[in-house]
């Protein structure tokens, strides 16, 4: 805990650094417009010519409450500038590129503005978030201090050409169907004795943030929705599906499906893999470097043999919120909820093909020409209320250092069974749940 604790705070202070210099280096000239709201984003090229956008259109309609605009400034992660930014007290008002998991860090630091504390969040809540999303997004203390903004549901992508030769139908619903697909589809293509094409790649990396595009992902669908951690404070992988889970990316390392290396550049793209897991950002890279010959598809995540139910998948989503550092809570406010209108929502998509949480976005009218120009969106944005975002813990990260421990160890290495590998990451990550309850 000790280490935790001063990695943080060589993070900060580096970063604090960091920040400093990018102020300073910034245009000094004073300029003569009084702003009253500053507002960050995400630092992708898109998302600045989204805000942008929005910002200036803000700053026509309103010219007594001018919001100042700028990207979240670079470091080696947007999490880690936030952090330096809270130390230093230099947050914005409003920030959009919030990741639910360290959250609960900055409720503990009473940093955020208590978003369902305004008079008409309710109705903008019901009126936007799917209702099956409206308390995957609550805090631990019952409050909402981060809207859910936009979102990037995980998915099976499949190589069409390499299923149709073999005349295997898709989708690959169970985890058996999943395994007989791959029977086929793994093969030594050249002759040589080596395989040289696989079903699926899954990551070797034991990062933590890898296990968000596997393991987390296929619990979360395995178990019909769950994260780790349950509303009782129970480890919620340490169950069945949690063992399946772990047993489905065992037998794929050991029956060779999956292959046991790194690669450079996109095997998928290279046609190396049949399937890659993946969300909705991976199609404008396929679109711009893909050859005529090559075509994909999506599927759901597989399931256990007897899973009955609904599909979910791992939303990897994107929140916005208020810093308590803001002298306007009320005008920062109205600001997001701008941010956060349907037409807002459909430039979103129009610039940054990035799907905004938003109700029946498939259906209705206002979204139907962009989904009509862009079909292969459709199918993630059918996901979208079947989404699932992480637990509100502190210990988030080091929950997933764990069972990325135990990834390797079980089903890469097969150095011990997956009920080894489930009990030994579950008993660990419980001690963590226990010290945050004290």
């Amino acid at each position: 805990m000790m280490f935790r604790y001063a990695k943080l705070l060589k993070y900060c202070l580096t970063l604090i650094l960091v920040l400093i210099v990018s102020v300073c280096s910034r245009d000094g000239k004073a300029s003569d417009i009084d702003y009253k709201l500053t507002f960050w984003s995400s630092n992708n090229s898109f998302e600045i010519q989204h805000a942008r956008e929005i910002v200036s259109k803000w700053n026509e309609m309103h010219p007594d409450l001018q919001v100042k605009y700028q990207p979240v400034p670079e470091g080696r992660s947007s999490e880690e500038v936030i952090l330096a930014a809270i130390v230093s007290k230099s947050t914005p008002d409003v920030y959009t590129n919030i990741w639910p998991g360290v959250m609960q860090q900055y409720v503990e630091a009473d940093i955020m503005v208590r978003l369902d504390q305004f008079p008409d969040f309710d109705s903008l809540y019901s009126t936007r978030v799917p209702i099956s999303l409206h308390d995957k997004f609550r805090s631990r203390d019952g409050g909402v201090y981060q809207f859910p903004w936009k979102c990037n549901p995980i998915v099976i992508y499949y190589n069409k050409r390499m299923f149709e030769d073999l005349g295997i139908e898709v989708p690959l619903r169970t985890y058996s169907e999943f395994f007989q697909a791959a029977e086929k589809l793994t093969r030594d293509t050249d002759d040589d004795g080596y395989i040289d094409q696989w079903m699926m790649d899954v990551d070797i990396n034991t990062e933590w943030w890898h296990r968000f595009f596997d393991f987390y992902t296929m619990f979360i669908a395995a178990s019909g929705g769950k994260t780790f951690i349950d509303l009782d404070g129970s480890i919620a992988f340490d169950s069945p599906a949690g063992i399946q889970v772990f047993d489905f990316l065992r037998h794929g390392y050991q029956k060779g499906y999956f292959p046991n290396a790194f690669f450079q550049g996109d095997v998928f793209l290279q046609q190396k893999v049949a399937v890659h897991i993946s969300g909705p950002w991976n199609i404008s890279h396929l679109e711009k470097y893909k050859d005529d010959n090559f075509e994909y598809g999506f599927m759901a995540i597989p399931v256990p043999d007897d899973y009955e139910g609904k599909s979910f998948t791992y939303g990897d989503p994107k929140c916005a919120g208020i810093f308590k550092t803001s002298k306007n809570t009320d005008a920062a406010w109205q600001f997001l909820k701008f941010m956060l209108t349907e037409q807002s929502d459909k430039r979103l998509l129009e610039i940054t093909n990035q799907l905004p949480i938003r109700k029946n976005i498939s259906s209705n009218d206002n979204f139907s020409g962009y989904f009509k120009e862009h079909p292969q969106y459709n199918f993630f944005a059918d996901m979208i209320p079947n989404i699932v975002s992480v637990d509100q813990s502190i210990y988030l990260q080091e929950m997933f250092d764990i069972i990325s421990q135990e990834f390797d160890a079980a089903c890469v290495q097969g150095l011990k069974s997956s009920q080894e590998g489930i009990r030994y990451a579950s008993e660990r990550c419980r001690s963590l749940v226990k010290m945050e309850e004290l």
